[in-house]
């Protein structure tokens, strides 16, 4: 109880605080604002950097995939050559190799521009309604 009115007797006895004034709270508002943006911009920095750096791991590790892919294809190539030179000469199996690919790859790639024409970007189409 003592505890009590010795509490109130202290909230009673200090100062009020000072009502700011306008020009203060406006000033204290763009403070918090700038406080804020700065913050968003050093969140949005790091988060470029962190993809920044995401993106060259990938592209490093893709590189080496795709060189060791490449390597894989020559290797594979040559194994089919090396292996029906034998059967049917060496000229006969090297056509033979190159123009498998060649068809392999003309239809793959047929394939690849069919999807593609699947893909359909409206803000880059010109719109035919507007042109009757």
């Amino acid at each position: 109880m003592i505890m009590d009115q010795r509490q109130d007797e202290l909230v009673e006895d200090s100062p009020k605080p000072a009502e700011a004034t306008a020009s203060e709270q406006v000033s204290l508002v763009m403070e918090d604002l700038r406080a804020l943006v700065k913050a968003e911009m050093q969140y949005y920095r790091s988060r470029l950097n962190y993809t920044r750096h995401v993106f060259r791991s990938a592209f490093l590790y893709g590189a080496i995939a795709a060189f060791a892919l490449i390597g894989a294809a020559i290797a594979f190539v040559l194994g089919l050559v090396l292996t029906l030179a034998p059967l049917i000469g060496p000229l006969a199996a090297t056509l033979v190799v190159t123009f498998t690919f060649i068809v392999v790859a003309v239809i793959f790639g047929s394939l690849a521009r069919k999807w593609m024409r699947k893909v359909y970007f409206p803000e880059m189409q010109e719109n035919v309604d507007d042109l009757t």
